[in-house]
């Protein structure tokens, strides 16, 4: 202080206990204190809060949203202030809403400022030394295969995140402008059914393969109240009766949980759909007839990234819960799913619509830092197929689509 101030006890001259290092305690008995997020923040008050890295906090006994409803509430009586400062993580939570980036937010009550490393820029010294070390921590970083953190630190992206499971820009450039058809009998469809259970919706996709393009034909979301019984309701708009006279359906995946076993039953003894059950926590399982959580995951990621799989346009909330998908890496296992407080209902139940049209015996769905052009390198690449899998699941053409539901309704059963 003594550089901007005369008096080198400026501060310290005004304090008073208790002055530790969770309290300050100014001589007006004003006081400014550190409180973890958790619990105790419940029943405080103050004139401000202040939450830094609050796109990352981890807090141990409730969800970051919950907190911050919290520290609302801390400062509701005084009419006081937040702040809130961060790095961004992704295109959730509360501090992704406070700076709307988008502006997609239209009672959105706070100023925003938003900006990378590139905002100090002069001539300083200090200026120099920090566009410097910047730079050499790109550079470190890309060296250990990790870009995205330095653009999600440095570049302030929010469309960037390392768990991340698919990348932004893979999604939009795989858009499509085609209608949600509330009847379709061109080509053999496929339906995946995923249950809400709690504050998840039940979702159900309709997939089909027109040439080469794996399309969304139909989706409905239901709203969080809905009974899942209507599914065998023939008076519901979007019964299975109904859907199947509406599409040319030859099968149906379904979410293989307690909610849905009374549907799922229903869908077993029905003789001319065939049907599969979609047990979504099979990545901690071993693989049986390639049908695992994560190899479909990333057999539709592939897809995508060949082009070969298309999302429509209209579908704002999969397109949504799609770029909020992370794959976290455990102590063992590796998970595919939405973060805490979000949902990914429509991407699982498109997924599992998609099964019989993905190829998961050849996965080229990698990424490689730097690839040798010498021959010796070249030796070790096999360009045609990187990964093959001959147990996998393998995706079924049209013409195999048409013979497998001529067969249920004849009575018959596929065999491949």
């Amino acid at each position: 202080m003594a550089k901007y101030v005369e008096d080198d006890h400026f501060f310290t001259g005004s304090l008073k206990e208790p002055n530790n290092s969770h309290q300050i305690t100014f001589g007006n008995y004003c006081f400014m204190k550190s409180i973890p997020p958790t619990m105790k923040a419940v029943g405080k008050s103050a004139s401000g809060i202040l939450i830094d890295e609050a796109h990352r906090l981890r807090c141990t006994d409730m969800d970051p949203d919950t907190f911050f409803d919290y520290a609302c509430a801390i400062v509701a009586e005084t009419a006081g202030w937040i702040i809130l400062s961060s790095s961004p993580e992704g295109i959730v939570g509360f501090f992704y809403r406070a700076i709307d980036p988008n502006k997609q937010f239209d009672d959105n009550e706070y100023q925003s400022y938003w900006f990378d490393h590139t905002v100090w820029d002069d001539d300083s010294q200090e200026c120099a030394q920090y566009k410097k070390f910047v730079q050499d921590q790109k550079v470190r970083m890309v060296a250990a295969g990790r870009l995205k953190y330095w653009q999600q630190e440095y570049g302030a992206l929010f469309t960037v995140t390392e768990t991340a499971f698919f990348e932004h820009e893979d999604i939009d450039n795989n858009l499509e402008d085609v209608p949600n058809l509330y009847e379709y009998k061109d080509n053999p469809c496929s339906m995946g059914i995923d249950y809400g259970l709690k504050n998840a919706r039940t979702v159900f996709s309709i997939r089909t393969k027109v040439g080469d393009r794996i399309r969304q034909i139909f989706q409905y979301r239901s709203p969080a109240d809905f009974d899942i019984n209507k599914l065998k309701d023939p008076e519901f708009e979007h019964s299975i009766q109904r859907l199947k006279r509406r599409y040319n359906l030859f099968m149906a995946i379904a979410d293989d949980c307690p909610a849905g076993d009374t549907t799922n039953r229903y869908l077993e003894e029905d003789q001319n759909l065939e049907f599969k059950k979609y047990n979504f926590r099979s990545d901690q399982m071993s693989k049986q007839d390639g049908i695992n959580r994560n190899c479909l995951a990333y057999s539709y990621r592939a897809a995508i990234k060949a082009g070969e799989l298309k999302i429509p346009k209209w579908n704002k909330i999969q397109q949504f819960e799609m770029k909020t998908v992370q794959e976290v890496e455990q102590k063992v296992l590796i998970s595919i799913k939405a973060p805490v407080g979000q949902l990914c209902d429509t991407f699982d139940s498109d997924m599992m619509a998609c099964l019989p049209f993905l190829d998961m015996q050849s996965i080229r769905d990698f990424v490689v830092d730097k690839f040798s052009t010498t021959e010796r390198g070249m030796e070790k690449v096999n360009l045609k197929n990187p990964r093959t899998d001959p147990g996998a699941f393998k995706p079924m053409s049209i013409e195999q689509c048409r013979e497998f539901a001529k067969s249920r309704e004849d009575g018959l059963h596929f065999v491949e």
